[in-house]
């Protein structure tokens, strides 16, 4: 199956969420800013319009309070050239025309002066402290329709973007069904949904070239095995014939490598079939794991330390894996200028293996490559080895990882 995390999805589902959300409390908060405007202007002109009509009263009127009378809350008129009571300070250095915001008193006044002759100049203020207190109200309905429109539009947001994703959802369903080992498995198109079926399209055209390589590969994988085989079976036979009647160390690493290479040759050809499955038998690997190796490599320097361990898989596939660990930890320790071979220490039980080697340990910056194809690493070897280990380990639903020793060395771990 496609292993794809389900939080993309989630992810994209919220910001698209967040954004409806976000425009609409920027919706709200415009209309709430312009509508603060025009009551803002609608009061403005009316306290005009008011203040006008006032004044002209007053004025044809040709009275003035005196400065003993009780003036009104609201409203106060000021003309102290016909004996009325001076305004204050702050009302009396205004210049003639509507003024706004002007405080005194510990309250706001709109205040109007109109200038009546030489020395002769009315005021006439009225209290804003009503409509301050509209004003609040108005900004706290204000925040608390924001609010309001913030719920109400997560909520919805998240409906319309559950609505609006859902092709796409159905898309990424159909992508997680797929399987990568069947070939020829296919996106189903979207006639309804123009964008989507463009990418189901190109999707499709995309696996239908990744199936021609593979079975390019594969056909090559198969003619190569087959090509392979045969010089190396005769090999084999020449080598085994020359070690029964005169035995010699040269003849013994003949066979050796043969015996690898015809292993690693199985397990390359297994790689590149996935719709080939290996039998797999109970292998009791503290019996039989020394004698499996020893087939590919000398072994006469490792220490075995062994517990009781049956694991069900294909022999070919843990010898192949298992030697390659060894073959790396083994041309660690007798690696040039050492003046002594180091130790290799295989440790089994029921829960994995533990390779340990005494060698120099693997640079830092390498450890995140070693089981890419081809990486070289530290033993010098054709960068394959690990590579074709993980990935047998990887089909058995094992865990293959390597790591150096706080004292020393490499360790390479084989979780079953």
């Amino acid at each position: 199956m496609l292993s794809s995390g389900r939080t993309g999805g989630h992810r994209l589902r919220r910001r698209l969420a967040s954004s409806l959300v976000s425009l609409s409390l920027l919706s709200a908060l415009l209309l709430g800013l312009g509508f603060l405007a025009v009551e803002r202007y609608i009061e403005h002109a009316t306290l005009s319009d008011l203040l006008e009509r006032e004044m002209r009263y007053f004025v044809r009127a040709g009275t003035a309070p005196e400065p003993s009378e009780l003036q009104g809350e609201t409203l106060r008129y000021y003309r102290p050239a016909r004996g009325g009571a001076p305004p204050p300070a702050v009302v009396w250095a205004l210049p003639p025309g509507l003024h706004a915001d002007i405080v005194y008193e510990d309250r706001p006044h709109y205040v109007l002066v109109r200038r009546l002759g030489p020395g002769d100049s009315a005021y006439l203020s009225y209290s804003d402290r009503a409509l301050s207190s509209r004003e609040q109200l108005l900004w706290l309905t204000l925040l608390a329709g924001m609010g309001f429109t913030a719920l109400l539009g997560w909520w919805l947001s998240g409906r319309l973007a559950q609505q609006t994703l859902a092709p796409l959802d159905g898309l990424v369903a159909d992508l997680r069904g797929l399987d990568p080992e069947q070939r020829g498995a296919r996106l189903p198109a979207a006639p309804h949904d123009s964008e989507l079926a463009v990418i189901a399209e190109a999707l499709n055209g995309h696996m239908a070239r990744v199936d021609e390589l593979v079975e390019r590969e594969r056909a090559f994988a198969a003619s190569a095995s087959h090509e392979l085989r045969t010089p190396l079976a005769v090999i084999l036979g020449a080598a085994e014939i020359l070690d029964a009647s005169q035995p010699a160390p040269p003849v013994a690493r003949i066979l050796r490598s043969a015996r690898s290479a015809l292993q690693d040759l199985d397990a390359l050809l297994w790689l590149s079939r996935t719709d080939v499955v290996p039998v797999a038998e109970a292998l009791p690997l503290h019996e039989r794991l020394p004698a499996l190796c020893a087939a590919q490599l000398d072994i006469s320097a490792v220490d075995w330390q062994l517990q009781p361990c049956t694991v069900v898989a294909p022999a070919g596939a843990v010898t192949v894996i298992v030697s390659n660990l060894l073959r790396n930890s083994l041309r660690a320790v007798t690696q040039a200028g050492r003046q002594q071979p180091g130790a290799v220490r295989v440790r089994l039980d029921s829960v994995g293996l533990v390779v340990d080697d005494d060698g120099p340990g693997i640079p830092p910056e390498e450890l995140p490559q070693v089981f890419a194809p081809r990486s070289r690493g530290r033993d010098g070897g054709t960068g394959m080895g690990l590579y074709i280990a993980a990935t047998l380990a990887q089909r058995l639903r094992w865990r293959l990882s390597l790591e150096n020793r706080p004292e020393g060395g490499a360790r390479a771990r084989l979780s079953f």
